[in-house]
């Protein structure tokens, strides 16, 4: 059976504003290295599938965007949305665009603005993850072993083991917790029954549009209509009206948390979802001050320490004194904020959004 990479890239990571705006949404910046985090992601995986069997899902206009961006990728391999309604929509079209034009396969379902290293160590997995698929036919989540006590993820309790791979091993999982407290998340880390969950997931293609008519059945049977239409006229309305009438749901709630024929493979790979600028200390080198600077611009970096700084304007960044800072400098914007108010950085955002004067910004 083929394997298929199916690249969820429909949201704009607001967290990293103002690097992050609506013509510039956080897969196609350039985070971690000189290529785009979903130049990365795709190419991260293109020894184990080819780009002809590679998809990203996203919607027209972000589809436009990467176009923009990233000629190379061929025209064929995104599967737009009609609108955004989270992950279980995208990935159920996903599924039918696969089996509508392949019959089934493999699909390796990734986010495309995730930190993974070591690249072979995450193939490995991968491999391992499209046996336990082919053994057992359950939806597979992708576990990372946790490093920190963080309170930013979900978590996935780990039951019996199901099967040793050669590169990994797959567990039955026994419960799904919310993101915890600071109490929970260092009881989770230290009882060592616990993995993150990463958001990444391995399935057959034909086994999720199963478990959807069980729990998403009208999108199941819209996603139905789609296969048997895809290709005519018709298409396009059938999938609009699907998605008008499909919930805004993620593919947790909606089946993985509810079904049970999941399993869990453990990713003894370092991670990261690089979710707000708090995660550039840890996938960026710091200094022996513990600063993290980035970006193209100039700085002049004095008496500061455990801040991390970035400056993608020409100019200047000055600092002189001070610590425990976010700074970032992007072309009519400059943000300074407390290492502290990362978690609230939505709120920032919600701000500007209220005030028609600060609309231009985002």
């Amino acid at each position: 059976m083929e394997e298929f990479v199916v690249v969820l890239a429909g949201g704009r990571g607001e967290r990293f504003w103002p690097l992050s705006r609506a013509n510039r949404p956080k897969q196609l910046l350039k985070l971690i290295s000189n290529r785009t985090m979903l130049k990365e992601t795709i190419e991260r995986t293109l020894p184990l599938v080819p780009m002809e069997r590679t998809f990203i899902v996203t919607g027209g206009e972000l589809a436009k965007l990467i176009k923009e961006q990233h000629p190379e990728f061929p025209e064929e391999n995104y599967i737009i949305e009609p609108m955004g309604k989270n992950t279980a929509p995208a990935i159920c079209l996903a599924a039918a665009n696969i089996v509508a034009k392949y019959g089934d396969g493999i699909m390796f379902v990734l986010a495309s603005d995730h930190y993974i290293e070591p690249q072979s160590t995450f193939l490995s997995v991968l491999r391992a993850a499209k046996e336990a698929v082919i053994k057992t036919d359950r939806l597979i989540l992708m576990g990372i072993e946790p490093t920190r006590a963080e309170t930013a993820y979900g978590y996935i309790q780990v039951g019996e083991k199901l099967l040793e791979l050669n590169d990994a091993q797959c567990y039955e999982v026994k419960n799904f917790k919310e993101k915890p407290d600071k109490v929970k998340a260092q009881e989770f880390y230290l009882s060592g029954e616990y993995l993150w969950n990463s958001g990444n997931f391995i399935m057959r293609a034909g086994r999720i549009l199963e478990e959807a008519k069980v729990y998403l059945p009208q999108l199941a049977n819209d996603m139905e209509k789609y296969i048997d239409n895809f290709g005519s006229p018709e298409a396009e309305d059938i999938l609009r009206e699907a998605f008008e009438r499909a919930p805004s749901t993620s593919i947790d709630y909606a089946i993985l948390e509810k079904t049970k024929n999941v399993a869990v493979i453990w990713g003894k790979f370092y991670w990261d979802d690089v979710g707000s600028w708090g995660a550039m200390e840890r996938v960026l080198k710091s200094d022996k001050f513990g600063n993290v600077v980035a970006g193209d611009g100039d700085f002049l970096i004095l008496e500061t320490y455990e801040s991390t700084i970035f400056n993608d304007s020409p100019g200047l960044i000055a600092t002189f004194g001070v610590s425990d800072l976010v700074i970032v400098r992007m072309d009519d914007i400059t943000l300074v904020l407390n290492k502290t108010r990362i978690p609230q950085m939505r709120e920032l955002i919600s701000k500007l959004k209220e005030d028609e004067k600060f609309k231009k910004y985002l």
